[in-house]
């Protein structure tokens, strides 16, 4: 029951935090839209830090497996992954109550590198290279690591322009210039061990 009422309190604080900001959102205002006891709320969470850490924490398992199966289910040939990814984010853009990137709008508001959650924001960008690292290194390219952190830019790149605009196009935008990049850079095919 405890881990029903946390996960519960944790969506509101989730919904709440992401679309409207995690400085304008108070643990009052999360009470009230929960409908619980201000008991309740500390019994589970020790803090708003910590609720803002757990939102994040859940926002990055999320993100973490929407992007892993959105590529895999779209493509197997590595430069075909890159473009599935980028496919990915355009539909995620054109949902209906996509809110932006949760780790942006925080690092924004904490800018302060040695908080919690700006860290938070930080290892969880850091997934996200970390996994076009992966794609990358399974293509014939001329200097991976740029060629991927190239990639994380556009990506990054267009997760922002999207924010700002409300619109999915820079996906679209994003995905040309990382295909122009491969294929200027010496793609061919992938390497032997690649799918």
């Amino acid at each position: 029951m405890a881990s029903r009422k946390r996960d519960y309190l944790l969506s509101v604080a989730q919904r709440l935090f992401c679309t409207r900001g995690f400085h304008a959102v108070s643990v009052d205002t999360i009470i009230a839209e929960a409908g619980v006891a201000r008991m309740t709320v500390y019994k589970n969470f020790a803090s708003k830090d910590d609720l803002m850490l757990e939102t994040l924490r859940r926002e990055d398992k999320e993100f973490r497996q929407w992007l892993v199966s959105t590529v895999e289910k779209r493509a197997l040939r590595p430069a075909d992954r890159i473009a599935a990814m980028f496919d990915g984010l355009h539909e995620r853009f054109s949902a209906t109550g996509y809110y932006g990137c949760p780790f942006i709008r925080v690092s924004v508001e904490f800018p302060d590198a040695s908080h919690p959650v700006h860290k938070m924001a930080r290892e969880h960008k850091e997934m996200i290279r970390s996994y076009i690292r992966g794609l990358v290194s399974q293509l014939s390219v001329a200097n991976p690591v740029q060629v991927s952190e190239q990639i994380y830019l556009l990506f990054e790149g267009a997760l922002t322009a999207s924010q700002l605009n409300g619109e999915p196009w820079p996906a679209e935008f994003a995905k040309q210039a990382a295909l122009r990049l491969i294929a200027n850079t010496g793609h061919s095919k992938a390497r032997a061990h690649g799918r």
